[in-house]
């Protein structure tokens, strides 16, 4: 059995000035090389005792030993500098002594060297685990309260092979009796049947965890198709981003899956990640998560669903006043998703599989520390203001 201490993640590191690390490098920092070391000083902080000795010891491996923590923090440099690859990484690092200086390496390693380590850094650098600590605190600074909850998703292409599709055999339909079944027939007592077992396994999918829920999920990559704004279909091969934020854009929780899987299928799971550490008054979705189980789970909460509804035979149902005002929140999600696609990813991942995935997962997790960090300064103009 593992014991663990437990963490003492602190988000102050983040409000230091580029004054207090003046004194620490050899020529003057840039703005990129202070928000690097910034998210580096956080990351470590959400870590515990023991994750830290891992990542602090030495690894033997190759000529030169290297640290794990050396190693992640070439992982978050390469997402926050937008580079494609880890070679673009290593000879922008050979470059600047300042990096080094913060990543903690004299000799830049091997492209081979990070690939080998990278396996043992990112199982010991959890990044959902780091997620959920982050999430507690940022519960603590609001109370754990959340007025809108706004629910979207982003695709991230990916070089990769898709998985194919399995195939089902063809079935010869039977052409069903249409109109009211009669009473006491087989194919009411088969209706009935039918009906009961899906009721039975809505509740069973409302009330299971929501791990339990996403481990069903396809997380490999896959073949997409959104609609443009024009009409047409645009193909995508990758992974698909699911986020939850606040009405800051705060991602408060996060689910990273093959591109195949459709939005409705995640909002449940994503809720029930929030509801561990917050109460939220409305949940705020677009079309694609019109969907029985979503609008129930809502009620179940307390909540209010408001979801942009389709147009039936070409004619849209319009919202009330009020309710058309509260749903222009859910501008929020979509500020982050850009800010995480602009900001923290590349323009196609050239990472594979659970690479891949960790990468998009870290990416979402710098993002939430510059929201939180946003948050918590703008809480002190307003405590320094009053």
């Amino acid at each position: 059995m593992e014991h663990r201490s437990k963490s003492n993640p602190n988000l102050q590191p983040l409000l230091f000035t580029p004054e207090d690390f003046a004194n620490c490098f050899f020529r003057k920092p840039s703005d990129k090389e202070y928000e690097f070391l910034t998210y580096l000083t956080i990351c470590r902080r959400l870590l515990t005792a023991e994750d830290l000795a891992k990542l602090d010891a030495v690894n033997e491996l190759g000529r030169t030993g290297y640290k794990l923590m050396s190693i992640f923090a070439l992982l978050s440099l390469k997402l926050l500098y937008s580079q494609v690859t880890m070679k673009q990484t290593l000879e922008l690092v050979r470059g600047n002594d300042n990096l080094r200086q913060i990543i903690g390496v004299v000799k830049v390693p091997s492209e081979a060297t990070v690939s080998r380590l990278s396996g043992p850094t990112q199982a010991i650098a959890d990044v959902e685990v780091m997620m959920s600590r982050v999430r507690a605190l940022y519960s603590k600074i609001k109370g754990g309260m959340v007025g809108h909850l706004s629910v979207d998703s982003t695709t991230n292409e990916a070089r990769e092979k898709p998985i194919k599709g399995k195939r089902e055999a063809a079935r010869e339909r039977q052409p069903k009796k249409r109109g009211r079944k009669k009473k006491g027939s087989p194919e009411e007592a088969e209706y009935l049947a039918a009906k009961a077992l899906e009721e039975e396994m809505r509740a069973r999918y409302l009330a299971e965890s929501p791990e339990e829920s996403i481990s069903r999920l396809e997380k490999r990559c896959s073949l997409t198709a959104k609609t443009n704004s024009k009409g047409k279909k645009q193909w995508f091969v990758g992974y698909k981003t699911h986020i939850a934020c606040d009405d800051f854009g705060v991602p408060l929780a996060f689910v990273v899956t093959g591109a195949c899987v459709h939005d409705s299928r995640v909002a449940v799971p994503l809720m029930k990640l929030v509801r561990m550490n917050f109460v939220f008054l409305y949940a705020l979705m677009d079309k694609g998560y019109v969907s029985p189980d979503i609008e129930e789970y809502i009620r179940m909460v307390g909540a209010k669903a408001i979801i942009d509804r389709p147009a039936y035979n070409g004619v849209s149902v319009p919202m009330d006043p009020a309710t058309a005002q509260r749903y222009k929140a859910r501008t929020t999600v979509e500020r982050t998703n850009s800010e995480l696609k602009d900001g923290f990813l590349p323009v196609k991942l050239y990472r594979r599989g659970a690479n891949a995935r960790y990468d998009i997962s870290l990416g979402v997790l710098l993002t939430t520390i510059k929201k939180v960090l946003a948050v918590v300064a703008m809480m002190q103009e307003q405590q320094q203001a009053a």
